[in-house]
């Protein structure tokens, strides 16, 4: 059956005028497998939009060739010079909209035709040398319904791209039909732009501790091949079909109570349930997939059309025997690492594991899994005005993994699909791999605990470790279990234990009262300040527990951390809860989320640093001259003058004077900087409960200072925030405990009675904006 095909003539031909930029690394290899393959589609990315509206086809084609003036990206072509390649932006293309009226045809007909178009479509390769790589067919139903199959190379595109079009093609529509043209907002930033940035960036130093992680991840890589049916073809020709289950309701649902109950995200459950799938075939205990991830970590590249991701391994030890939770804890803590060190290029990667390229095979990985929540970014459905567009399933456009594991969220639900590549299997050996997964699935259990951490060991330095960390020896374990002070020790209320680098709380102790205990764990290792290793923040958190466990064995808790130790108290009631204990609340003070300011965009991340800057140097130095700190303490906050020596050359001189206590403020500072720069690589996961927050009245306030100091985000369950008189290291003073010990008695009252409404009534000092509820 053929409908009627309508000519439209192009709207704009191509000028001469061009600009030229970079290509990203994985432009470049895009660039080189299609140049290896000519005739495969794989690379394509074939999208299949339903739109209702009053519709018409040169409303459409106007609106799309907005678009191509508006994204330099679907205007670029691709030029090999002696620089390498570059993306070649050309000042207009042609662009004409393939019409193909369906109208009157019964919707058998009409939906075997749009199968034949779109596959037609998804599998008629590009030339590299086009000046773009995008075109459109528009099959219209009717006046107001119809199918916009939309198809692009990998060179130009990405899923987070596809969903800005969408939004920009909905409200063009509808600007349109309103009549007047589109008002989009200005486009700050271009795909070329980025190109220039990350050539940059690359040859910066910036990821040389990725470039470490990844060169560990992958030291003996050897590839995870799932046998095929057939023996692998000496010429890959990207045959592909892609098969799908859908999940019922009430296993979809108990999957993400899973991974919310393990405080891990849904694709970790997924991708670890796939690796247990997939391991006995493989015939390995290490399950190595591959998967894509965009790096779009600042804000300015949000709203950048073109392909802004990379592709990271996941390497999974699946030992025989092993839990579905205990892969999944591994999957997530892989996950985070990958996230840290996500922009080292994969095409690094594939050095590094010693790859040589290789036509016949998946670059690296054999099997690929990805998980989309919905392909166009803000749910299932489009709409504006009388205009709306939702997604259909992909055309399969060929094979580029072996097995290309995916799950998709669509208006039925969860369904989990695979495409494979029948060169190699068999449909039906397809099918039982998808089974078996699901099989895997359906034994995920809610709250599910991870294997115990593995034995003591000793690290690289000869030093007897605990657990997975190897942070504290044994011995220094039991010098800080020697050194807990306990306050109101004989109360009978939840103590309440403080993760501290000095004992500062007694006043506090005082105003929370002799009904309840409190537990001073002192964290700064003991002896001269020295080079620690770089860790995980997690690890450090588990050392954290294992002190927390030795002062109270069991639970339940209250945690309190001031600065970036309240973020680890917050991440050991992550372990905690995951081991089975209750947390009744974690206490933040003056305590930072990890990530708000490390994901804040460059400018601003400048701007907020001036901004701290000129707080601190006025406000530092009048405390060094009414004596509050030494002129010591106060001119060693100043790289520049640690580097130079210069406080301790005035010092010897006679010119400054410090105290008794410089020793110990050294000491504390130079641990403290430590914990820093490990938080800033963290990011931690959504924490579901009760979280208190008190915030110095001294801290800046305005956009880059969020109130809540950043928690909002993560903390799901109850958040309450609370203004401290004080500067960030006065706040356990008398005035600062004394309005810090009066929330936490009406809070914990509230909490141990059940009553959680009365932990946040009229007994807290913040204003009422402050009280937060995620």
């Amino acid at each position: 059956m053929n409908g009627t095909a309508l000519k439209i003539a192009p709207t704009q031909e191509v000028e001469a005028g061009h600009a030229l930029f970079p290509a990203t690394a994985c432009q470049v290899r895009y660039w080189h497998e299609q140049k290896a393959s000519p005739k495969a589609s794989a690379l394509n990315i074939a999208f299949r939009l339903q739109l209702s509206g009053p519709l018409d086809a040169a409303s459409i084609e106007r609106v799309l060739g907005e678009l191509i003036g508006r994204h330099e990206i679907l205007r670029t072509g691709f030029l090999m010079t002696g620089a390498g390649l570059r993306q070649q932006v050309w000042s207009h293309a042609p662009f004409r909209l393939e019409v193909i009226d369906l109208k009157g045809v019964d919707e058998k007909a009409r939906l075997a035709e749009g199968e034949r178009v779109g596959g037609l479509q998804a599998r008629t390769p590009f030339e590299l040398s086009s000046r773009s790589f995008f075109r459109a067919v528009w099959l219209p139903g009717s006046d107001t319904q119809g199918e916009l199959q939309l198809t692009f190379h990998s060179l130009v595109m990405d899923g987070w791209s596809f969903a800005i079009l969408v939004r920009e093609l909905v409200e063009g529509l509808a600007a349109l039909h309103a009549g007047h043209d589109p008002a989009f907002a200005e486009v700050d930033l271009h795909h070329g732009d980025y190109a220039l940035w990350k050539e940059e960036f690359l040859a910066s130093g910036a990821l040389d501790r990725a470039r470490t992680h990844w060169r560990n991840e992958l030291r003996d890589f050897s590839r995870f091949d799932v046998p095929g049916d057939r023996p692998r073809a000496q010429e890959r020709r990207f045959q592909g079909v892609i098969r799908s289950i859908l999940l019922p309701a009430a296993l979809s649902e108990r999957l993400i109570a899973a991974a919310k109950a393990q405080g891990v995200t849904l694709f970790s459950v997924a991708a670890a349930s796939l690796a247990m799938a997939l391991q006995p075939a493989g015939g390995r205990t290490r399950v190595v997939m591959g998967t894509q991830m965009s790096v779009r970590d600042q804000q300015e590249l949000e709203g950048v059309v073109g392909p802004l991701i990379n592709t990271v391994l996941l390497c999974l030890d699946v030992q025989p025997g092993s839990s579905v939770a205990s892969v999944t804890a591994q999957c997530g803590a892989k996950l985070s690492d990958a996230i840290a060190h996500l922009h080292l290029p994969f095409e690094e990667m594939m050095e590094m594991a010693g790859e040589v390229s290789n036509a016949d095979r998946p670059p690296l990985c054999s099997v690929n899994f990805a998980l989309q929540q919905s392909f166009v970014g803000v749910g299932d459905e489009v709409r504006k005005q009388d205009f709306a567009a939702t997604t259909s399933p992909s055309f399969n456009a060929g094979a580029l993994y072996d097995l290309n594991f995916f799950m998709v969220r669509r208006p039925e639900g969860w369904r989990i699909s695979c495409e494979g590549d029948t060169d190699l299997y068999d449909i039906g050996t397809i099918d039982a791999y998808l089974a078996k997964w699901r099989s895997v699935l359906e034994t995920v259990e809610i709250g599910a605990r991870a294997a115990p951490a593995p034995a003591p060991r000793k690290d690289t330095a000869g030093i007897e470790g605990v657990g997975v960390s190897g942070f504290m020896s044994r011995a220094e374990l039991a010098a800080k279990a020697r050194n807990i002070v306990r306050y109101n020790e004989n109360a009978p209320g939840t103590p309440i234990i403080a993760l501290n680098n000095t004992a500062v709380f007694y006043e506090l102790a005082r105003q929370i009262g002799d009904e309840r205990p409190l537990i001073d764990i002192p964290m700064v290792p003991e002896g001269e300040p020295r080079d620690f290793p770089q860790r995980a923040f997690q690890d450090i958190a588990a050392d954290a527990v294992r002190l927390i466990r030795l002062a109270r064995p069991h639970g339940p808790y209250i945690l309190m951390g001031h600065c970036v130790l309240g973020a680890i108290a917050l991440e050991a009631a992550q372990q905690l809860k995951r081991e089975g204990e209750t947390v009744e609340l974690v206490v933040l003070n003056d305590s930072w989320c990890p990530g708000y300011r490390e994901s804040m965009p460059w400018y601003d991340r400048q701007l907020r640093k001036l901004q701290v800057r000129a707080d601190n140097i006025p406000r530092d130095f009048r405390k060094a001259m009414r004596g509050e700190m030494s002129m010591v303490s106060f001119l060693k906050q100043y790289r520049i003058v640690r580097v130079l020596g210069i406080a301790d050359l005035a010092l010897r001189l006679g010119l400054i004077h410090g105290d008794a206590s410089e020793h110990k403020v050294a000491e504390n500072r130079w641990y403290i900087e430590y914990l820093l720069a490990q938080q800033a690589r963290h990011r931690p996961p959504s924490y579901d409960g009760e979280v208190q927050v008190f915030r110095s009245a001294q801290v800046l306030r305005g956009r880059l200072f969020a109130h809540e100091l950043g928690w909002r985000p993560v903390v799901t369950g109850k958040l309450v925030v609370t203004e401290v008189p004080g500067m960030h290291d006065q706040i356990f003073r008398s005035a600062g405990a004394a309005v810090i010990g009066k929330q936490l008695r009406a809070r914990l009252a509230g909490t141990e009675a059940g009553t959680r409404a009365a932990a946040v009534s009229g007994e807290t000092d913040a204003p009422p904006a402050s009280r937060l509820s995620a």
